[in-house]
């Protein structure tokens, strides 16, 4: 663009900025912020928006509270806040992410009301730190005072909230007073709870639930096998697998990947085609030796290649 003679304008940038939030090149962000001072847009409110974004998606949180509170704070719009709350909650700064929240629900009489996005980034954040009763606050005041109706997303966060800390009961009265038995996103929730914390009752329902929603799902049948076998229910693992065999239901490898400057790397459970595979397993067999010094732990698994890492 510059070498056919445009100039680059704050559209220009919103555009690139949002490229390098997807892809977290963190590197690149920081130098179109020095191109962006040079022209003087850092305090256009398109920009503005976009590096806070930008930097918050990256995981520079201290770069991207700098450039909210350049931008004014309350002189942005809702999208300024939501950036900042999103940011916040996502990169673990719970407790930042409500005090931004009640900022905002203070600023200026109200100008910028908070909305649906604003809302689920809050419930995230107490869903992560376990601030149970904050959120059970922050989704009634959604609900009675901003007067928002709840759509699936806030729900789940709800029933993740509630489920993840134990609260299960009330996790399951939720999706019942709510109408959530046909969504299988919030069995999925439901299910991954009742594994944490053990309980194989909620969780048989959760997965016949979530089975009967999505038949070829291997999700529900591993999450539950995984609740048997913790209990020593090894009668239902096997039926469990047997029923997996019989539908035809497969179980999809796990996926993994890493860049490293300009390469990207990409590994999956149980194969081995990587180029630099021998020099990996290497590298895992004297961190696991490493580690087990370290721990003083005798039955350590042992990694012969990556296949079984």
């Amino acid at each position: 663009m510059n070498s056919y003679g445009f100039h680059p304008d704050e559209f220009t940038f919103t555009s690139i900025l949002s490229a390098c939030a997807c892809l977290e090149f963190l590197e690149v962000g920081r130098q179109l912020h020095s191109v962006i001072i040079k022209n003087k847009l850092a305090p256009n409110l398109f920009v503005g928006n976009a590096l806070v974004d930008m930097y918050a998606k990256c995981g520079d949180v201290e770069s991207s509270m700098q450039v909210f509170e350049e931008m004014g704070g309350s002189k942005g719009n809702v999208i300024s806040w939501n950036s900042m709350i999103v940011g916040l909650a996502k990169n673990g700064y719970a407790e930042d992410a409500l005090r931004v929240f009640w900022d905002m629900t203070k600023n200026l009489n109200n100008v910028v009301v908070p909305d649906d996005v604003t809302f689920l980034g809050v419930l995230t954040a107490c869903s992560h730190a376990g601030m149970v009763s904050e959120g059970r606050q922050i989704f009634n005041l959604m609900v009675n005072q901003y007067e928002i109706q709840p759509r699936i997303d806030h729900c789940a966060c709800m029933v993740d909230l509630l489920g993840r800390w134990g609260f299960l009961e009330e996790a399951e009265e939720f999706i019942s007073t709510f109408n959530l038995e046909s969504d299988a996103k919030i069995w999925a929730t439901m299910l991954g709870a009742c594994r944490t914390h053990g309980d194989e009752g909620r969780g048989q329902r959760a997965a016949e639930k979530l089975i009967e929603l999505e038949p070829q799902n291997s999700s529900p049948y591993v999450l539950l096998s995984n609740i048997h076998a913790a209990s020593g229910n090894w009668d239902e693992v096997r039926s469990l697998r047997r029923s997996m065999k019989e539908k035809g239901v497969k179980k999809l490898p796990g996926c993994s990947w890493i860049t490293v400057g300009q390469t990207t790397s990409f590994f999956v459970a149980g194969e081995i085609s990587h180029s630099r595979a021998g020099d990996i397993g290497s590298a895992l067999r004297d961190l696991m030796a490493l580690m087990k010094d370290l721990c003083d732990i005798d039955s350590f698994y042992n990694v012969e290649d990556l296949s079984s890492g």
